[in-house]
């Protein structure tokens, strides 16, 4: 009977790698789409997105209630044709993403600090304003202890990884007094990983994480549910509350239920927001409450699994927010949005190789 050989761990034995791979694709303004396939080589880890753009204002403006970041309207990232998708998220959620996954930093330095022109500009003068914004995209884990957790193997034949940026078709989504969107181009980059012999090398398991988000309109105070679907282990849920058209902290209570009656946290507002500043060293903003589950050590967005939960094992999960009696709605314009990580198990392809 052969000798089982040892296999050596990945992580010592790949190399990390940046490619810029759309450079200055143009967007027509408001409303387009851009596509780029994503190239065939090594294990995907995370895209970097650059958007520039003139945006041209009537007179001194003012951001929207989502600030410069809903320009974008929607990320998507799609795994085989829409087969399955990886990241399907608003360009405000992807920021707010951004918050969680390191301390004390967000694309914009969020009153931490003040990012120089080359990494961030959006400025509201009368006329025309140099815009810059930018985005990362995670598509595995994190970028450190758990980076190999999720990394899409790109060079795989049977397996083929779509982006697509979709603006938004109307200024008055992310900023006042707004005239024209010209000169839009955007940058994407990809963070990837060697693919080592797997002869000699363990491969990273069969596992995505997936991040998506959903916006659950409502029309009454009280209480607003999300039942989440029951599908992998749940990392984080990062929420933001709209009422009459603006982010609201009008909330008396966040809960997180499972099978109806079992109340694993329920938080008034202040209590979570100061939990949450403490996990990232950050201020966050109205309207912002959010559950992170992957947070056991003291690092965020890494870590092991004490406090993921497995959605698959559940009857029901359930994350409410109860919007207080005093909280103004409007019509048509109130929402419960959340941006939901978790963690798929899933087959992939060897990359090209035979065992």
């Amino acid at each position: 009977m052969p000798e089982q050989r040892q296999l050596l761990p990945f992580r010592y034995n790949t190399r990390q790698r940046e490619k810029l791979i759309a450079n200055g694709q143009a967007l027509a303004g408001l409303g387009a789409e851009g596509k780029v396939q994503l190239p065939r080589v090594g294990l995907g880890n995370a895209l970097l997105f650059t958007l520039n753009a003139t945006v041209n204002l009537t007179a001194a403006g003012a951001f929207a209630t989502l600030g410069p970041w809903s320009i974008v309207d929607r990320f998507r990232v799609d795994l085989n044709l829409g087969n399955m998708n990886l990241v399907d998220t608003s360009g405000y959620g992807m920021y707010l993403l951004d918050e969680r996954i390191a301390p004390a930093w967000a694309p914009d330095g969020n009153a931490m600090f003040t990012p120089t022109v080359i990494q961030h500009q959006a400025g509201l003068a009368m006329g025309n304003n140099i815009w810059k914004l930018q985005w990362i995209i995670p598509l595995s884990a994190n970028f450190g202890s758990e980076f190999d957790t999720g990394l899409i193997v790109l060079q795989a034949p049977e397996i083929q990884v779509d982006f697509s940026v979709r603006l938004t078709n109307a200024g008055a989504n992310f900023v006042t007094n707004f005239n024209t969107l010209t000169a839009v181009t955007f940058d994407l980059d990809l963070i990837y990983f060697e693919v080592p012999d797997p002869n000699f090398v363990q491969l990273p398991p069969g596992q995505i994480v997936r991040t998506v988000e959903i916006s659950k309109p409502f029309a009454a105070t009280g209480l607003v549910d999300y039942t989440i679907e029951r599908q992998g282990q749940l990392m984080q849920l990062i929420s933001y509350i709209i009422a009459n058209g603006v982010r609201t902290d009008g909330v008396d209570l966040m809960q997180f239920i499972a099978n109806i009656n079992d109340t694993i946290y329920q938080f008034k507002p202040d209590k979570l927001r100061l939990l949450e500043s403490f996990y990232y060293s950050a201020p966050l903003q109205v309207g912002n409450l959010g559950l992170d589950l992957w947070h056991a050590r003291e690092n965020p967005s890494s870590g092991d699994d004490r406090d993921i939960v497995d959605s698959e094992v559940l009857t029901t999960l359930q994350w409410q927010a109860i919007i207080s009696a005093a909280t103004s709605l409007g019509a048509g314009n109130n929402f419960f949005n959340t941006v939901r990580r978790i963690l798929v198990n899933f087959q992939q392809p060897v990359p090209g190789l035979t065992l």
